[in-house]
């Protein structure tokens, strides 16, 4: 999106328009690529609050204007998105014990994004159980299925697997409830789980602890697995994750030296399952996009190909001092065509960054970079 966006606020400024009228004047009804309807689309309502939260208001249209000292500020502002996916293959396998407890087991890995969390989060909101008995567990070639951590789609595939699994599950406690059951005669279609059982979804009042069906059965536990449906939304609709980027930059006029002063994203991804680590994810990937704008490079010796900065000593990628305070908003709007009303958060943080600094460099300096990364032998003006 770097070339898009900075080319977006080149025509904002052609147009004497504002960067955020003019994307807000153009948003599309429909994709313009694909002409598929877009299945949850709230990128307006992020560039507004965005904008209101940040203080857009106070940014001067006329490059250079604002001055501290040597220091030029400016502010810079661009749309990112990242493409939704749900790929195939994605199972889960519930073990649901007499006392209470469920063991939740999908075949993915933990980088370090919160997956095993968010899946608990995910399993006891449809088991109807409360979290502390809710145990995952992942990693083992024995569990059914295969989940990809890539992609921003790893926790999509793991909630239609949990689904599934439960919507099998409910079926299995149907038959060992029997006839004598409150819930007798009942389909796994007017049943869902809550507070430790199942009840009828019209009339709460029917209704069987997971504890009574299994004791009335003489069983210990239940295990059921299953597979997620196929992810027949992406032929029907246009399903992407959105953010609204807004930065602003301090540039050294003897120096050359840019620093990113203040940054704030406002994310349209669906329903967020999990705050906490959503709001790290954004954070961690708008901390990627920043060293894409300012340092990350690789350099090649021409004479033979050979990269000369292979290692973290001579990459230069950003550390505590390169990067601001971020400032994380979203809109939490579910998308009802997706499992879980969610979208991926991965790699949205990324993406638009690059661009937003760069605009931003350009308000500051009315310097127009068009390269990555914007060095400091490229801002001198």
């Amino acid at each position: 999106t770097f070339a898009l966006e900075s080319a977006i606020d080149e025509l904002a400024v052609e147009l004497d328009m504002d960067p955020i009228a003019l994307r807000i004047r153009n948003e599309p009804d429909k994709d313009p690529t694909s002409g598929l309807p877009f299945s949850s689309r709230h990128i307006v309502e992020a560039w507004r609050s965005g904008a209101e939260r940040f203080g857009w208001s106070e940014r001067s249209a006329e490059p250079g204007t604002r001055r501290e000292g040597e220091w030029l500020i400016g502010m810079g502002c661009a749309t990112g998105t990242y493409p939704y996916y749900r790929m195939p293959g994605a199972a889960a396998r519930i073990t649901l014990r007499r006392d209470g407890h469920a063991l939740v087991e999908i075949a993915a890995h933990e980088m370090g994004m919160g997956t095993s969390t968010t899946t608990a989060m995910v399993a006891a909101d449809r088991l109807g159980l409360p979290l502390d008995r809710v145990l995952v567990g992942y990693g083992d070639s024995i569990i059914p299925g295969a989940i990809l951590a890539g992609g921003s789609q790893q926790t999509a595939a793991i909630g239609a697997a949990v689904i599934a699994a439960h919507h099998a599950l409910v079926a299995e406690l149907l038959k060992l409830a029997g006839n004598d059951s409150p819930l007798a005669g009942l389909s796994p279609d007017e049943v869902g789980s809550e507070d430790g059982g199942l009840a009828k979804l019209d009339d709460p009042s029917r209704r069987e602890s997971y504890v009574s069906i299994l004791e009335r059965a003489q069983r210990e536990s239940v295990v059921v697995s299953e597979e997620a449906s196929q992810p027949l939304e992406l032929m029907h609709w246009s399903m992407h994750s959105h953010s609204a980027l807004f930065c602003e930059v301090r540039v050294n006029a003897i120096t050359g030296e840019t620093r990113v002063s203040r940054f704030l994203g406002a994310f349209d991804c669906g329903r967020i399952l999990n705050p906490k680590t959503a709001r790290s994810q954004f954070r961690g990937g708008i901390v990627m996009g920043l060293g894409m704008a300012l340092m990350e490079e690789t350099q090649f010796d021409e004479r033979n190909g050979r990269i000369m900065n292979p290692s973290l000593a001579e990459y230069h990628v950003p550390v505590h001092l390169d990067v601001p305070e971020i400032d994380v908003i979203w809109t939490d709007i579910a998308d009802p065509h997706t499992p879980m009303g969610a979208h991926g958060v991965g790699e949205i943080g990324i993406t638009g960054v690059a661009a937003a600094v760069a605009n931003a460099i350009y308000n500051a300096t009315g310097k127009r970079v068009r390269d990555l990364p914007i060095t400091l032998d490229k801002v001198l003006i």
